[in-house]
This record gives C-alpha cells, sequence and structure tokens, in this order.
C-alpha cells in the first residue's frame, strides 16, 4: 500500500509542478522558470547532500560523479524542451507524449542488447500508436509544442540511462550533482540572453513547481525502495495519467476523439513497460 501511495503521489507531484511551470513559462519563457526551478532544487538539495553525503571515494564513485555530471547537462535540456513545450502546447497532450520517455529507455536498453520479449514488444507499438496519434494535428492545430514534448521524452530518457550508471554513489548525490550542473548551465544562458524576473504574482508558483519537483524526486525513490518494483514503476509514471485530469479539469482541455486515444494508448503502454521492466 505505501509503494502505491508514494508512487502515485509522486506522480501527481510531477504533474502538479507541470501545471505550476506552465502557468509562470506563459507569463515569462521556459528558460527564466527553468533557471527558478533549478535554483530552488540546489537550493534545497545540495546543502542536505554536504551533510549527509561524503565526497566521492576511488575511481568508480568518481565516475559515477562524473556520468551524475552528464546526466545534469542531459536533465537541462530535457526540462527545457518540457518547458517549450507547455508554453504553446496543452498540459494533458505534453506530459502524456513527455510519458514515453519510459518507452524511449527500453528502446535503448534494447539497442544495447537487452532481449526483446513478446509482451515487451506489445507494449512498445502500443506507444508508437499513441504517440502517433496524440501528437496528429490534422487541419485544426490541436497538438502544438509536440516536437519539443519527444525532444523532452527522448532526454530524460538519457537522464534516467545515466542515472543508471551512477550507481555506486547515492540517489542524493546522483541529485545533488545533476541539478548543479543543470543550474551551471541554465543561469548563464538565462543572464545572457535575457531576465531572471518573474511577476510578483507568480514568484511562489514559481518555487513551488521546484519544491514539488523535488518532491516528486524523492517519492519516486521511496517507492521503489520499498517495492515491488513493478508497482512502483507503474504507479510513478502516471504523471501523464494525472496532468491530463488537472489539464482538463482547471484549464479547460478537450483533446480531440484521436488524441483521447492516443493518451489512453500512451499511458497504457508505458505502464505495461514499467511493469515488464
Amino acid at each position: 500500500m505505501l509503494t502505491i501511495i508514494t508512487g502515485l503521489s509522486s506522480a501527481l507531484s510531477y504533474a502538479t509542478s507541470d501545471l505550476f511551470s506552465q502557468r509562470v513559462t506563459r507569463q515569462t519563457r521556459a528558460l527564466t522558470q527553468l533557471t527558478w526551478v533549478l535554483i530552488t532544487g540546489v537550493v534545497i538539495i545540495v546543502p542536505v547532500a554536504l551533510l549527509v553525503e561524503d565526497l566521492p571515494s576511488g575511481a568508480a564513485q568518481w565516475r559515477a560523479a562524473g556520468t551524475a555530471a552528464l546526466a545534469g547537462a542531459a536533465y537541462f535540456a530535457a526540462f527545457f524542451c518540457l518547458l517549450r513545450g507547455l508554453h504553446v502546447g496543452d498540459l494533458g497532450l505534453i506530459s502524456a507524449i513527455n510519458a514515453l520517455q519510459g518507452a524511449f529507455v527500453v528502446g535503448a536498453f534494447i539497442l544495447l542488447g537487452q532481449p526483446v520479449t513478446v509482451l515487451l514488444g506489445v507494449a512498445l507499438a502500443v506507444c508508437v500508436v499513441g504517440g502517433a496519434l496524440t501528437s496528429f494535428e490534422g487541419r485544426a492545430q490541436t497538438a502544438k509544442g509536440a516536437f519539443w514534448a519527444f525532444a523532452s521524452g527522448i532526454s530524460f530518457a538519457c537522464v534516467m540511462v545515466l542515472y543508471g550508471y551512477s550507481g555506486e554513489i547515492s540517489w542524493l548525490s546522483q541529485a545533488a550533482i545533476s541539478r548543479t550542473v543543470s543550474l551551471a548551465i541554465g543561469l548563464p544562458l538565462a543572464l545572457l540572453t535575457g531576465s531572471l524576473a518573474v511577476p510578483r504574482s507568480h514568484r511562489v508558483t514559481a518555487v513551488g513547481a521546484g519544491v514539488l519537483e523535488l518532491c516528486g524526486l524523492l517519492l519516486v525513490t521511496i517507492s521503489l525502495s520499498l517495492g515491488p518494483l513493478t508497482v512502483a514503476g507503474v504507479t510513478t509514471t502516471q504523471f501523464g495519467t494525472f496532468a491530463v485530469i488537472l489539464g482538463f479539469v482547471f484549464l479547460h482541455e478537450r483533446p480531440r476523439p484521436h488524441q483521447w486515444l492516443g493518451i489512453v494508448c500512451t499511458l497504457a503502454g508505458v505502464s505495461l513497460l514499467a511493469a515488464l521492466t
């Protein structure tokens, strides 16, 4: 039961964080909100990591730290693409497509030699169909930002693969290192290309998005540690489902019928992949 609660809470935290970030991004720009989220995360997690964790020792841990730093660069690209998509597109559609990151991770491991079972192939096929239906606009432009959502999903998949190769250090150290590197990339870019100013009425929302994003990470870790992994995997990947609900209720988003089918296929395929891997 605790695995289910923490897993679903993680998904809800991520979806709500995206909702908050979308509101701020549309009043400023993606890079500004990204920097606020990263600053919030670094201010919270780095002091904790310095108090709790030791510095890396030995070649293996330093290699893991370097891999976590690469994950930070990939995370910056992934989050920037996500916010660019949310700037122009619907929360539910962008998040549903972004949820395909799980399928991209599986695809990467297949390329690295993981055997493909029948169920795994079916799940991947369902994801492909779901992604195609969700991103298809037809004559009406109903899937704005789909390109950015796919780019974000691929980049987030790279982050997860790199985290997978950083197992010699704790998740706390991984997060602290990667978030610091992300901020080291994002802050200079934001200052060189514009302003970090956020309207006073949106500052709490901007910081709240960063806090919720960190809560999502913490709850994912707790859920995976409690196990079983199949239950944790399925529940933590439901952020797309929550985003669709939030978009429908609070933002009055109304996807076209074929996109509803695509959203259902995408989330079902991602959930099946999470249960199988």
